[in-house]
C-alpha cells in the first residue's frame, strides 16, 4: 500500500468488534436485504467481502471520507475487485468518488460538490480493477469521500482489496481546437475536391486538429446519380484529395463520401490521419427509403476510431434520428462524435439543434456536425453548450474543447447544487442494461 494513501485502514488489517473495518463505515440501504460482510485473507491479502442474498436485492458499501494535502490537484484512485457466483465485477460492484469542501464556501452547498464513477478495467468476468488519476474538479475541494458499493447480484459475493487515494500530478491538459463546415460544392467532381481541400486548408488556418465535413461531399450539389458519385475509398478522386489535405496541413478530416467497395454501395464516412493515412470507414446503419431504392446498403457497426485527440466516432444523418447511434458510440469509447448530416427537419423544422444538444449530454460527447438543410452546423460540448454555429453562413467553424482526462468543470445553480456531469463517469455505471431488452429487439 503507497505511504501517501490518504484513506487510514486501506488495507482493512484492523477490524472492530461489529466486523466493519477500523475507519470505514458501513452502509447497506434496506435492512432487511442487507448482504452480509466479512473481512478475510486470501493468499495474504485482505478482502472486504460482502456475501449477496439470492434474491437480487442485497446492497452494501464500505465508504471513508479524507482530507486531501494542501495544493492538492489531483488523485490516483486504485482499487480491486473479486466476485463469486452469480456476481460479476462490471454489473455489481461500484466504487464512487465523491469530492467536498470543508468549510462550503456557499452554506446551501450539499455535502458533495462533484462525484465520478470510475471504470471497472475488466481482467475477466469475476476480477477487475480501478487506477484513474481524477484531476480535483475545483480548487477549494478539499476533502472526499470514497465507497466500494456492492449490489443486486443474485447470490454470489463481491470483495474489495487494494483501496488507495494518492495525490499525483493533475493529466496534462488536452483542449485541441476543432471545427466543422457549413456548405456544399457546386459544379464538378474536380470543383468539389478543389473546394474540399479548401475547408481543410482553412480549418487548419483557424487553428483546428480536426475538421468535420458534409455528407456525401463527392455528390452534394454535383447534379450527378447517387451510385455514379461513389467511389474507391481512398482510391478515389475525394479520397485522395482529403488526403493529400489533410497530410499537407497535419489535421485530422472526417468527411462523408459515397463509397463503392467491389459491387457494393455504401453511404460513407473517412477518416483521414495527420499524414494523410486511412484511419477509418464508418459505413452509415440506418438508411432513410430514398437510399434503400438509389441502391445503397447499410453498415452493421458502429466503430469507434483511436487518434492522439481521443476516441472518434461517426454518424451519418438518419444515425442521428436514432438515439442508439449516439449511445452506441459513446459506449464504444467515443470522445468525439462527427455527424455529416443533410438535415434533420422534425418537429415542423424546429427539432435542430435540441436533438444534437441532447445527443452529446445524454452521451457525454463532443457532438460535431456538418448540415445542408438546417445550414446551422455547430460544435456541441459535452454539457450541451453549443460553442460555435454556422447560423446560415457558409465558410469553416472553429472552437477549443476540452478532452483532458476525466476533466470536471464546476457549475453551481442558485442553489449552490452541482450534479453529475458526464455519461462517462457517472451514467455509465449506473445503466441497467438487462432492463433494456427491447431496444435491441426488431
Amino acid at each position: 500500500m503507497a505511504d501517501d494513501n490518504v484513506l487510514t485502514n486501506a488495507d482493512f488489517a484492523d477490524v472492530g468488534a461489529d466486523g466493519v473495518p477500523v475507519g470505514w463505515a458501513l452502509s447497506v440501504g434496506n435492512p432487511r436485504t442487507a448482504p452480509d460482510l466479512r473481512v478475510l485473507t486470501d493468499d495474504g491479502q485482505r478482502w472486504a467481502r460482502f456475501i449477496m442474498r439470492d434474491n437480487g436485492a442485497s446492497m452494501g458499501y464500505l465508504a471513508q471520507t479524507a482530507s486531501l494535502p494542501a495544493g492538492t490537484r489531483a488523485v490516483r484512485v486504485q482499487a480491486r475487485v473479486r466476485c463469486t457466483g452469480d456476481a460479476r465485477a462490471l454489473d455489481h460492484a461500484v466504487l464512487r468518488v465523491h469530492w467536498g469542501a470543508d468549510p462550503m464556501v456557499q452554506p446551501s452547498q450539499t455535502s458533495w460538490l462533484y462525484r465520478h464513477f470510475p471504470d471497472w478495467e475488466s481482467i475477466n468476468a469475476r476480477n477487475a480493477r480501478v487506477d484513474v488519476v481524477l484531476p480535483v474538479p475545483i480548487e477549494w475541494a478539499n476533502r472526499l469521500t470514497v465507497d466500494v458499493m456492492a449490489r443486486w447480484s443474485s447470490g454470489g459475493s463481491v470483495a474489495f482489496s487494494d483501496i488507495s487515494v494518492t495525490p499525483c500530478d493533475p493529466p496534462a491538459p488536452v483542449r485541441p481546437r476543432l471545427a466543422v463546415v457549413q456548405g456544399h460544392a457546386t459544379g464538378t467532381i474536380d470543383d468539389a475536391c478543389a473546394w474540399a481541400a479548401d475547408q481543410v486548408a482553412e480549418a487548419a488556418k483557424q487553428g483546428a486538429e480536426l475538421v468535420c465535413m458534409g455528407e456525401a461531399i463527392n455528390f452534394a450539389g454535383l447534379g450527378i446519380k447517387a451510385l455514379d458519385a461513389c467511389e474507391a475509398i481512398p482510391e478515389g478522386p475525394m479520397s485522395q484529395a482529403l488526403s493529400k489535405a489533410a497530410a499537407e496541413h497535419g489535421i485530422y478530416v472526417v468527411a462523408g463520401i459515397y463509397e463503392i467497395d467491389g459491387d457494393i454501395a455504401y453511404n460513407s464516412a473517412a477518416l483521414f490521419g495527420r499524414s494523410g493515412e486511412l484511419v477509418g470507414v464508418y459505413r452509415k446503419v440506418h438508411l432513410p427509403s430514398p437510399e434503400v431504392e438509389w441502391g445503397f446498403t447499410p453498415g452493421r457497426s458502429f466503430p469507434v476510431f483511436d487518434t492522439d485527440l481521443g476516441r472518434v466516432g461517426i454518424q451519418i444523418c438518419y444515425d442521428h434520428h436514432f438515439a442508439e447511434s449516439a449511445r452506441a458510440l459513446a459506449m464504444n469509447g467515443a470522445d468525439i462524435v462527427c455527424t455529416p448530416i443533410w438535415g434533420d427537419g422534425r418537429a415542423n423544422d424546429t427539432a435542430w439543434p435540441d436533438t444534437a444538444r441532447t445527443h452529446a449530454i445524454e452521451s457525454g460527447v463532443i457532438y460535431l456536425s456538418s448540415i445542408y438543410s438546417q445550414r446551422d452546423s455547430n460544435i456541441i460540448d459535452r454539457d450541451g453548450i453549443v460553442l460555435v454555429h454556422a447560423d446560415g453562413e457558409e465558410g469553416v467553424y472553429s472552437a477549443e474543447v476540452d478532452l483532458t482526462p476525466h476533466a470536471a468543470s464546476l457549475y453551481f445553480n442558485d442553489k449552490g447544487v452541482n450534479m453529475p456531469r458526464s455519461f462517462k463517469g457517472v451514467f455509465r455505471t449506473e445503466r441497467i442494461p438487462e432492463a433494456y431488452g427491447p431496444i435491441g429487439d426488431w
